[in-house]
């Protein structure tokens, strides 16, 4: 067993269970319920594919397993049944946490077969289309505790799979305030890259980061720089979009073909994945999520109002929690698929005047702070383990 790989057999193990650990919200989770684990009376353990962040579980000794659970046909799906209880087995388990519906199926038998307790957190949408669908998303609602990551989902959860909803453990997401202190981010890098982004300083900028697919409101965003710049022809603007390109090639093709069509496209930068994004948030004015469709929760709502960066995002889903309204206000919410909208904000937080926009942005940290902290976070999921093991 490499060093990496070295558990403590006197803690009793927590197996989370996702089918790759690329970037995004469930995977970030993750690493940081695994990284708290570590310094708890558990031991964590994730199973997984692969992806980027199984270098930065390494790195804090975090055992992980890799095997090819990313597989959704119901054969492999089988198959992983019996995959998984081995590896429940030689890895001594406690209590198996999937985070997806493919790999919970076969987690689900495997740990029945064991008597090892199961638990799932529903971190997508809930909406069934189909028969079929609602059957194969419903293994998300046979584990011992059922984890939502807001209120939004939970009543999705309850209504669509006979759940009381009171039975369903509601954990938002978390973030520490402090890795978006713009203390920890240099000011000489943040202006590096404004520059970078925008080769006129006196440009403000406004960032859309979000997988590139079509729900989450790219195009809204451009018609939106486009109703701006209608209104006034002297509005210095560079709208900046990131994530990963590869994933979508051809929808990229199409937004930049949407800017040049509407005379944008010289105030659009269309860039890759961007590591840093306390960075990227205190090198923007203001921040986009208009989601088309309601996120579950959306993290990047939390993620700016942590870094005291003006958010705008579309009123549904689990953003109505999580950006605050009235004389506590945290941050905008625009119509629902509504450019015209958006452009209004925009050209209104445009207008307001330092103190204003200062007043907003303190209001938005304590926001995060005060609900929706990585602490908080980590400390109610590690209640559900005990309250499960207790019991079981």
């Amino acid at each position: 067993m490499s060093q990496n790989n070295k558990i403590n057999l006197n803690k009793k193990s927590i197996l989370q269970i996702i089918p790759n650990m690329e970037i995004g919200g469930a995977e970030k989770t993750v690493y940081e319920i695994s990284s708290y684990l570590k310094n708890s009376q558990y031991e964590p353990i994730v199973l997984t594919s692969g992806g980027q962040l199984v270098s930065k579980l390494k790195e804090e000794n975090i055992k992980v397993i890799i095997k090819k659970i990313d597989q959704k046909d119901p054969v492999n799906i089988y198959k992983n049944i019996n995959t998984f209880k081995n590896i429940f087995q030689e890895n001594n388990i406690s209590l198996v946490h999937a985070r997806s519906r493919a790999p919970a199926w076969s987690a689900f038998y495997a740990s029945k077969k064991l008597n090892i307790p199961f638990i799932t957190t529903w971190h997508g949408h809930a909406d069934s289309n189909s028969i079929l669908k609602r059957k194969y998303n419903s293994i998300m609602a046979k584990g011992m505790a059922t984890i939502a990551n807001s209120k939004y989902t939970a009543k999705n959860i309850s209504e669509k799979y006979n759940i009381k909803i009171e039975d369903i453990d509601i954990i938002p997401r978390g973030v520490n305030c402090i890795d978006y202190d713009i203390d920890n981010s240099s000011k000489e890098l943040i202006n590096k890259t404004k520059s970078e982004w925008n080769s006129n300083s006196k440009k403000k900028i406004i960032l859309l980061p979000a997988r590139y697919t079509e729900w989450k409101g790219h195009t809204l965003a451009i018609k939106a720089l486009s109703e701006l710049k209608k209104k006034n022809k002297k509005l210095d603007l560079t709208l900046v979009f990131i994530g990963n390109k590869n994933e979508n090639k051809k929808y990229v093709l199409k937004l930049e073909k949407l800017a040049k069509k509407i005379g944008v496209y010289e105030d659009l930068k269309i860039l890759g994945h961007f590591d840093n994004m306390p960075l990227a948030y205190h090198a923007s004015d203001i921040a986009l999520y208009p989601s088309i469709k309601p996120e579950p929760f959306g993290r990047v709502p939390i993620e700016a109002q942590a870094a005291g960066c003006m958010i705008i995002a579309s009123n549904h889903g689990g953003v109505k929690e999580t950006i605050l309204d009235g004389s506590e206000r945290t941050g905008f919410k625009t119509k629902i698929n509504d450019h015209f909208d958006l452009a209004n904000i925009i050209d209104f937080i445009l207008g307001l005047d330092t103190l204003e926009t200062d007043k907003i942005r303190k209001r938005a940290v304590k926001n995060v702070d005060k609900n929706f902290s990585l602490e908080n976070m980590c400390k109610k999921t590690l209640a559900v383990y005990e309250r499960i093991l207790n019991v079981s």
